[in-house]
C-alpha cells in the first residue's frame, strides 16, 4: 500500500469513526434542543464554517442554475429530510437499536442501485441486504413484544431516513464531478439548513437555554460530524474506490454501538445482542471481498 493510499484510507476510516458518535451527541443534544431544532442549528453553524473554507479559495460564486437545482434538491432531500428522521428516530429509539437501524442503511442504498440501473445483484451481495434487513426485523419484532412501542416508531423513522439516504446517493451519481466536493457538500448543506427552518417553526419548541452537556454535543456534531466528517469522507473519494469507502462506512454502527454503553450507559438486552449480532453479521459479509 502506498503512503497516499493510506492516507486516504485513514482519512475514510477517521470520518466513520467519528459518524459513529453522530446518534450519541444527537441524544445528548436534546438536553436543550428539540430534534428540529438541533437540525437547524447544527446546519446552519455548519454552512457558515463550509461558507468560510471557500472564502480564501474564491469559490463563493453560486454553481450555475443547471447544477444548483439538483444540489438544492440532493441538499434537501439528504440533509433535511435525512437528517430529519434520524433526527426524530432517535429521539424515540435507543443509541444502540439506533446505530444498529443506521448500519443498515448501505444495503438499502444497493437494493435502490440495482432498482435504478435494472441490475440484478450478486448472490453474495443478495445475501448481504436479506442479513442486514432480517436483523433489523429482529430488532423491531424485539421492541413490539416488549414495552418498545416508541422504540419501534423510531426503528420506522430512520428506516424512512434511509430511504431518503439511498435515493440522496443516486442523485450524487450526477452531480460528481461537476464541482468540487467542498462546493457541493457547502451549497447542499446551506439548502439543508433552509429546508429545517419549516420543520422547526411547525415544531414549536420553546427556546431554552443550552446547557454544557448540549453545546459541547452541538459542537461535536456541527464541527467533527458535519465539516470534518464530510470533508474527510470526500477527500477519500479522489484515490480510493467506492467500494472501498462503503466497506469502511461500517465502521459506523460498531462505534455507534460501544458508545451507547460506555457514554450513554444503555444496557444492551438479548433482543438486542441478536438483532444486533444479525445486522453486523451482514455488515461483515458487505465487507468480504467477492470471489471473482
Amino acid at each position: 500500500m502506498d503512503k497516499r493510499h493510506g492516507t486516504h484510507l485513514l482519512a475514510v476510516a477517521l470520518a466513520c469513526a467519528i459518524w459513529g458518535g453522530s446518534v450519541i451527541g444527537t441524544k445528548l443534544s436534546y438536553d436543550s434542543l428539540a430534534p428540529m431544532s438541533l437540525g437547524l442549528l447544527r446546519f446552519s453553524l455548519a454552512s457558515v464554517l463550509f461558507f468560510a473554507l471557500l472564502a480564501p479559495r474564491h469559490q463563493l460564486t453560486p454553481p450555475p442554475a443547471r447544477d444548483l437545482v439538483p444540489i438544492a434538491a440532493s441538499g434537501l432531500l439528504g440533509t433535511t429530510l435525512y437528517f430529519a428522521a434520524e433526527n426524530y428516530g432517535a429521539s424515540l429509539a435507543s443509541g444502540a437499536t439506533s446505530s444498529l437501524v443506521i448500519g443498515s442503511f448501505p444495503a438499502m442504498t444497493l437494493v435502490l442501485e440495482c432498482l435504478a440501473d435494472r441490475t440484478v445483484p450478486r448472490p453474495r451481495t443478495a445475501l448481504d441486504i436479506a442479513v442486514s434487513f432480517a436483523g433489523v426485523c429482529a430488532l423491531a419484532l424485539g421492541d413490539a413484544a416488549g414495552d418498545g412501542s416508541s422504540e419501534l416508531a423510531g426503528i420506522v423513522i430512520l428506516m424512512l431516513g434511509g430511504l431518503c439516504w439511498g435515493v440522496y446517493n443516486l442523485m450524487m451519481r450526477s452531480l460528481a464531478g461537476r464541482h468540487s466536493p467542498l462546493v457541493i457538500t457547502a451549497w447542499q448543506t446551506l439548502f439543508g439548513a433552509l429546508g429545517f427552518v419549516p420543520l422547526a417553526l411547525l415544531e414549536g419548541a420553546p427556546l431554552r437555554p443550552l446547557s454544557m452537556t448540549a453545546l459541547a454535543s452541538l459542537a461535536y456534531l456541527v464541527v467533527f460530524c458535519t465539516v470534518a466528517g464530510f470533508s474527510l469522507y470526500n477527500y477519500g473519494f479522489e484515490a480510493l474506490s467506492a467500494t472501498v469507502v462503503s466497506s469502511l462506512v461500517n465502521l459506523t454502527p460498531v462505534v455507534g454501538l460501544v458508545l451507547s454503553a460506555l457514554v450513554l450507559g444503555e444496557h444492551i438486552g438479548m433482543l438486542q445482542l441478536v438483532g444486533g449480532a444479525v445486522v453486523v453479521a451482514g455488515i461483515l459479509l458487505s465487507s468480504m471481498p467477492e470471489a471473482s
